[in-house]
């Protein structure tokens, strides 16, 4: 009786937290669900946590209810796409999956979302098509990227930013979800350290060739449907390995404690990848990352008092 009155109790809390949320997302003209609806996952991921998916149905239910309300139907379609991934990654950690299935799972219910509200009924959710290809198009054109093949290119541009958008989206849920159940001192697998997680070498072989391609593309006059997925990979392989120069800002920023720097530098990474010059230099820098394994040096360093040293 008493577990089912603390049920009923967190339930309530649950849903009052949502409506607040959709209350200030109104007041603000929507921007909540447009910029961070993912933070409207965590009430009802944490009751699953507590007490399975089956009991999460009702307040799930009720939070939908409540957002008919007092929400636009765009922003019930985003509360209930919020709710499937809380419920689907709660579910994970009830029975306790890898870390791996539960990102797996979560990119793929967000990739999901973005197909529906980007792609399906983009017209009723704000986005244009047409426009947003254009904005690709001309972004082709003014980085001289190539001189033909302009709508291909544009529309796997298009994609590539959306599936980019997802793995950001799933990543921050993971990470806000580790630490919010760690601070609630539930029973979690452990995640890896950021010092621990690096890509093999090969990737760093295979991104001097893609890169050697795709400099050399006019001299080995690569034309039509190659010359496009040659560019496409490029831009794929330059997003990755951005993403290894920001952990190793990020490792620096975590061994000489200077949290300011290390998001300065990460941001001015992430805005160099734009750039022609900058952007060669921070792919040549996550290439020599891979291979010079920067990471477990540093490693060294923290456990023995010591940077690189065996």
């Amino acid at each position: 009786m008493r577990n089912d009155t603390r049920k009923i109790t967190e339930g309530a809390m649950m849903c009052a937290l949502v409506g607040l949320i959709l209350f200030i997302n109104r007041q603000l003209g929507g921007m909540i669900e447009y910029a961070i609806y993912w933070i409207l996952s965590f009430p009802i991921l944490i009751y699953t946590v507590r007490y399975g998916w089956k009991a999460a149905l009702i307040p799930a239910v009720s939070m939908l209810l409540l957002s008919l309300m007092i929400s636009a139907w765009t922003t019930v379609f985003y509360l209930a796409s919020a709710l499937l991934c809380g419920i689907g990654y709660g579910y994970g950690v009830y029975h306790r999956w890898k870390h791996a299935n539960l990102l797996l799972l979560t990119g793929v219910l967000t990739l999901f979302s973005y197909f529906i509200t980007m792609v399906l009924f983009a017209a009723a959710f704000g986005y244009d098509l047409q426009e947003d290809l254009m904005l690709a198009q001309q972004l082709v054109q003014q980085l001289q990227i190539v001189n033909g093949e302009l709508t291909e290119l544009a529309m796997i541009i298009a994609v590539i930013t959306s599936v980019v958008c997802a793995v950001l989206q799933t990543v921050c849920i993971h990470l806000f979800a580790c630490l919010l159940l760690k601070r609630m001192n539930y029973d979690i697998m452990p995640m890896k350290s950021i010092f621990d997680i690096a890509l093999p070498k090969w990737f760093a072989s295979v991104s001097i060739c893609i890169w050697l391609l795709f400099l050399l593309k006019n001299m080995l006059k690569l034309e039509g449907n190659l010359l496009v997925g040659i560019t496409s990979i490029y831009f794929i392989d330059c997003i990755i390995l951005c993403a290894e120069c920001v952990m190793d800002v990020m490792c620096i920023t975590i061994l000489y404690q200077k949290r300011l720097i290390g998001i300065i530098c990460s941001l001015l990474c992430i805005a160099g990848l734009m750039f022609l010059p900058s952007g060669t230099l921070i792919v040549w820098c996550g290439i020599i990352s891979i291979y010079q394994n920067f990471r477990q040096r540093w490693k060294r360093g923290v456990i023995h008092g010591t940077i690189g040293r065996s």
